[in-house]
C-alpha cells in the first residue's frame, strides 16, 4: 500500500508541472525514436548482408580481371586473365571444385520490336547455372550442343523480362543484341542484388564461345568464378589462386596485381563498412540526445526539490521516511523517461514505417528496439534522477520548513 500511495503522489506531483515534464520527456523521446530507427536501418543492413553473401555464393571466389581498384569489380576493358589462366587454377589448386570463367559486357543495348533496353551481357559455359545456384523458371538453360556450336542462343532475367517483353512469353521470340538476332531459351528466376549492388536481373546470358569468338571478338576473359568443395576452404584457396597468376604473369614485388580476387567474406566486410558507418553516426546521435535529456531532466528535477522544500518538509515532520522521499523522486524520473520511451519507440516505429514504404529495403522493425528503449529509459531515469532523490531524501524537516 505505502508503495502504491507514493506512486500516486508521484503522479499528481508530476500532473502539476505538465509543461516541465514534457520538456523531460521531449529529449527521451528524441533520443529513443532515433535509437528505433537506427536498430530498424541496422536490422535491414543486416539482412541485405546475408542476402548478399548469399547471392555472392558461400564457397564461391571470384578472379577479376584488372587490379589495383577500391572497391573490386570486373573491368570488360582489362584484358590479363586468360582461358589458360582459368585452366591452370581448376587443375593446379587442390580444393577447386569447379570454374566458371565468364566475359561480361555491360551497358550494351537490347530491343525486342520497338523497346530498347540497356542490359548487361554475359558469355558463360553452361555450368554458369551450377556456378551461380542460379537456375531457370521458364524454358531451358543451353547445353553444350549450345556452346560448341556457338550458338546464339540466350537466357534472360526478370528485370530484361518486365522490360522488354511485358504481357509476352519471351521463350522462342528473338532479342536483338547490339546488331544480332538471339533467341530466348529461358528465363532465370529472379535473383535481386548483385554484390557489388546492382540489379543481376538484367543480365542476359549468351554462350561463352558465342560471346568470345561471334558477339565480342576477344580472346581473353572478365572473370572466372571459382567453387570450392566447402567454406573452408575459402581462405586457402584463394590465397593459392593469387600466388598461382602472380607466377602465370610474372608479377613480383613490389609491382601491382594486375587481377583481383574476392570471396564471399570480402563482400561481407565490404557491405557491413558501408551499412556500420552510417549507423555509428546515428547511434552516436542517439547517444547524445540520451545524454542531453539526462541532464535536462537532472536540471529540471533539481529544480523541482528547491520549490517543494516545505511539501518534503512536511511529510518528513508527519513521518515520512528518507527512504519514502527518495523512491517517490526516482518514481517520477522514470515515470517522465519511461513514458518518453514508450512514445519515441512508436513515432520511431513509424518513421521506420513510412521509411520503408518511400524507399523499400532500407528499415526493418524488430523486437530490438522495444526492448533498447524500456532499458535504455529506465537507465536514463535511474542514473540522472538519483542525485535529485537523493538531495530530496537528505534535506532535514526543520531546515526545509523555514
Amino acid at each position: 500500500m505505502r508503495t502504491w500511495r507514493i506512486f500516486k503522489q508521484s503522479v499528481v506531483a508530476l500532473g502539476r508541472n505538465r509543461l516541465r515534464s514534457f520538456l523531460v520527456m521531449l529529449g527521451v523521446i528524441a533520443g529513443i525514436a532515433a535509437l528505433t530507427v537506427v536498430v530498424s536501418m541496422g536490422e535491414e543492413a543486416n539482412r541485405k548482408v546475408v542476402k548478399r553473401v548469399n547471392n555472392f555464393g558461400p564457397t564461391a571466389i571470384m578472379l577479376f580481371a584488372g587490379g589495383g581498384k577500391n572497391v573490386p569489380g570486373p573491368d570488360p576493358t582489362v584484358v590479363t586473365l586468360t582461358v589458360d589462366d582459368a585452366r591452370a587454377v581448376e587443375t593446379q589448386i587442390r580444393g577447386v571444385e569447379f570454374i566458371c570463367p565468364q566475359v561480361m559486357r555491360p551497358g550494351t543495348a537490347a530491343s525486342y520490336h520497338d523497346r530498347t533496353y540497356e542490359i548487361t551481357v554475359i558469355g558463360a559455359p553452361p555450368i554458369y547455372q551450377k556456378a551461380w545456384d542460379w537456375y531457370v523458371s521458364q524454358g531451358d538453360f543451353f547445353d553444350e550442343e549450345d556452346s560448341s556450336g556457338m550458338g546464339r542462343v540466350a537466357v534472360i532475367g526478370q528485370t530484361v523480362v518486365r522490360e522488354l517483353f511485358p504481357g509476352v512469353n519471351p521463350i522462342g521470340e528473338t532479342l536483338r543484341i547490339g546488331n544480332a538476332n538471339f533467341r530466348v531459351k529461358g528465363v532465370l528466376t529472379a535473383k535481386g542484388t548483385s554484390p557489388m549492388g546492382g540489379d543481376m536481373d538484367e543480365r542476359v546470358i549468351i554462350p561463352l564461345t558465342t560471346a568470345m569468338r561471334r558477339t565480342f571478338n576477344v580472346t581473353t576473359l572478365t572473370m572466372v568464378r571459382v567453387r570450392t568443395g566447402s567454406v573452408g576452404d575459402i581462405q586457402r584457396v584463394a590465397s593459392e589462386i593469387r600466388s598461382l597468376i602472380r607466377e602465370r604473369h610474372h608479377i613480383q614485388p613490389p609491382d601491382v596485381d594486375d587481377f583481383r580476387v574476392m570471396a564471399a567474406d570480402a563482400i561481407a566486410v565490404l557491405s557491413e563498412a558501408v551499412a556500420g558507418t552510417l549507423n555509428k553516426v546515428l547511434l552516436a546521435v542517439t547517444i547524445i540526445s540520451l545524454i542531453v535529456s539526462g541532464i535536462v531532466l537532472m536540471n529540471l528535477m533539481l529544480l523541482s526539490v528547491s520549490e517543494r522544500r516545505r511539501e518534503i518538509g512536511l511529510r518528513r515532520a508527519l513521518g515520512g521516511r528518507r527512504r519514502d522521499i527518495l523512491v517517490q523522486f526516482l518514481f517520477e524520473s522514470l515515470a517522465l523517461t519511461s513514458s518518453g520511451g514508450v512514445l519515441g519507440l512508436l513515432l520511431g516505429g513509424a518513421v521506420a514505417l513510412l521509411m520503408g514504404r518511400m524507399t523499400p529495403g532500407t528499415t526493418q522493425l524488430s523486437w530490438e528496439p522495444a526492448a533498447l528503449a524500456v532499458g535504455l529509459s529506465l537507465v536514463v531515469g535511474l542514473v540522472f534522477g538519483l542525485l535529485p532523490a537523493r538531495r530530496a531524501a537528505r534535506l532535514h524537516p526543520i531546515d526545509a520548513l523555514r
